[in-house]
């Protein structure tokens, strides 16, 4: 019976959303009006239902306390649902448009959902929010006054979940086959091995000469990134799916393009946290085996050649080769590997007509946009990485996403700030020396 009190609940709920929406709209069409009354009807039907549950839950109760004299008799335990979590409320929920950060199945809906009742209820302190936030099993810590003081709120579980598989999806560094770890503390030790044991030639009663492998530490510190939005009080009144998901696009996108710049391009700055992309990394001067420069005239993606491209795949160690991959940015891949592609001959009008698929040479390519996009000469820059990332670097989150609400920011135009952060680090610890070449190899244009 509690069950289907419940789910008669959040169907009401679902209604109520959605007769909200059209009811908003003034240019309804004769369909949207056909629609209305059709829930209209639905809903007498819910409230017809509710009354019903309702008085047998009452009347149960006073049952329960008649046979029970001694005391009121206790509520019945509910037995664990699989996911009790969950709700109901998939159907009809409303959002007219198309969504862009959740993928627009019924459970990225109905998350889309709970995050915008969750954002509703923090920011307006609204009881009917707070009270379907914690009926409905959504993060309800940030609903308490301690939290609210302090302007503070810790995101629903799933949210901050969709916005890291967002952050991983949009991000190419972080999509990439780096090495990922979770950091349970804000600075984290992880040995690297550096070298291994050395055999001998010994004689006959020759005692064995011993070795031992030698390891160094890779050190992890958790930096923090953040990110705000503004927005006006009416969209979040008005449109909860169509919130949550603008609000998880700008987070996500967000993230995910200062990642990539720190993954890839950045210079140890305070601008990247201090953190070295591989790009830099590689070209400082102390990894030179590991980079190719390309023949005397080759200054730019539209001169390298296959020969090129082929040197530097054949610096790449045989270990680290299963689980190679290109990385470049679209207009290089464009100007270079396609280019040299299409020049091979043995074309047709179909194969032409196809497009260009992102493999060269036998390997996948993987097109990164905060890479060199530089056409035309453009004499000593690194243009091109081949990699095992998950030999090379690593990619570590201390935590995952976190939001804070300030409402008084904007306070005179009506508006409110949210700002969301995650804490990481990502480090490359394996790029060669200017004697062994590592597992990321780089090719660059030449002098001159």
């Amino acid at each position: 019976m509690a069950s289907n009190l419940k789910r008669l609940q959040d169907r009401a709920a679902a209604l109520a959303a959605q007769m909200s929406g059209l009811v908003n709209n003034t240019d309804r069409t004769d369909e949207q009006n056909a629609e209305l009354r059709k829930l209209a009807v639905e809903a007498d039907a819910v409230k017809k239902d509710l009354d019903f549950e309702e008085k047998i839950a009452a009347k149960e109760a006073e049952l329960r306390a008649v046979v029970e004299k001694a005391a009121p008799a206790p509520a019945p335990a509910a037995a664990p649902a699989p996911e009790a979590k969950k709700t109901e409320i998939r159907a009809l929920l409303p959002h007219h448009t198309q969504l862009r950060a959740f993928n627009g199945g019924p459970e990225d809906v109905e998350t889309a959902y709970r995050m915008g009742r969750w954002l509703r209820a923090h920011i307006f302190k609204n009881a009917e929010d707070m009270r379907w936030c914690k009926d409905h099993g959504v993060e309800n810590r940030a609903l308490g006054e301690n939290s609210q003081s302090s302007g503070g709120a810790l995101v629903p579980e799933e949210f901050a979940a969709r916005v890291i598989r967002l952050v991983e999806n949009y991000g190419t560094f972080a999509a990439s086959n780096v090495e990922k770890v979770t950091m349970t503390r804000d600075t984290m030790i992880i040995p690297k091995r550096v070298g291994g044991t050395t055999a001998y030639f010994v004689g006959e009663g020759t005692a064995v000469s011993e070795s031992e492998p030698t390891y160094a530490n890779v050190q992890l510190i958790a930096k923090k990134l953040a990110v705000g939005t503004r927005m006006s009080s009416e969209v979040v009144e008005d449109a909860l799916v169509s919130l949550a998901d603008a609000v998880a696009l700008e987070f996500s996108t967000s993230l995910a393009y200062k990642t990539d710049l720190c993954g890839w391009v950045g210079d140890g700055t305070s601008t990247y946290g201090g953190i070295q992309g591989v790009v830099s990394k590689i070209n400082d001067g102390t990894h030179t085996a590991s980079v190719q420069v390309a023949d005397s005239g080759h200054t730019g993606f539209e001169t390298l050649t296959v020969t090129d491209f082929i040197r530097l795949i054949g610096k790449m160690p045989l270990y680290a080769r299963q689980g190679a991959e290109w990385y470049i940015s679209p207009a290089g891949f464009a100007a270079s590997m396609a280019r040299l592609r299409y020049a091979a001959g043995g074309n047709t009008v179909e194969t032409v007509g196809g497009g260009v698929n992102e493999t060269f040479l036998g390997f996948k390519v993987n097109l990164v946009h905060v890479m060199d996009t530089t056409l035309g000469a453009d004499a000593g820059k690194v243009k091109v990485l081949f990699a095992n990332l998950g030999l090379s670097s690593i990619y570590a989150r201390r935590r995952d996403f976190s939001v804070r609400m300030y409402d008084q920011v904007y306070a005179t135009t009506d508006q409110l700030l949210l700002q969301g952060t995650m804490r990481f680090d990502i480090v490359h610890h394996s790029l060669g020396d200017n004697v062994t070449p590592g597992p990321v190899t780089a090719l660059k244009t030449a002098a001159s």
